[in-house]
């Protein structure tokens, strides 16, 4: 089972990696024929918001599982470790409680773009498409909180410090 997450975290990574590459080309393309050739493409304007929209989704649930986002630890750091653990068990729980609301929402969302046909101006493609990373991404990112808020609850109940391990 581990072979197969980890599979899966290279594939996100890797997806990642590719998708800012791309959009990267985009932006440079964009900048390039609006500058030195005096045009346009609003088609690349757009493929670049929704490129922007899959990084950031999927940027945010891969930060989740390497543990990378900012965190405000003032008060805990002061805090007794076992009233620390324990706050981090609750903070992980409000995520994934967070994560599973945006990802109804979302999906709720998407389900609307869909049932009213909305299409992107440029692209003239169904607008639920762009926007069903979110929802998609915070549904990984509610998983993958609530396996940290079961990873912190062990280490509240074995009395160890995810934060000393490894140290």
């Amino acid at each position: 089972m581990n072979r197969i997450v980890e599979k899966l975290t290279n594939i996100e990574e890797y997806l990642l990696g590719l998708t800012i590459l791309a959009l990267a080309i985009f932006a440079c393309v964009q900048v390039f024929t609006r500058y030195a050739l005096n045009y346009s493409f609003t088609s690349y304007e757009e493929i670049g918001r929704f490129t922007c929209i899959f990084v950031t989704f999927l940027g945010a649930s891969l930060g989740i599982k390497r543990g990378t986002h900012f965190a405000m630890t003032a008060l805990t750091d002061r805090l007794p470790r076992r009233a620390a653990d324990f706050i981090a068990v609750w903070v992980w729980l409000m995520t994934v409680v967070f994560c599973f609301v945006v990802t109804y929402y979302g999906t709720l969302n998407c389900y609307k773009q869909y049932q009213y046909e909305t299409i992107t101006p440029a692209l003239r493609m169904p607008m639920y498409i762009p926007f069903l990373p979110i929802p998609a991404f915070f549904a990984v990112m509610g998983v993958r909180s609530l396996i940290k808020a079961y990873q912190s609850l062990q280490h509240v109940v074995n009395g160890r410090s995810p934060r000393t391990e490894g140290a």
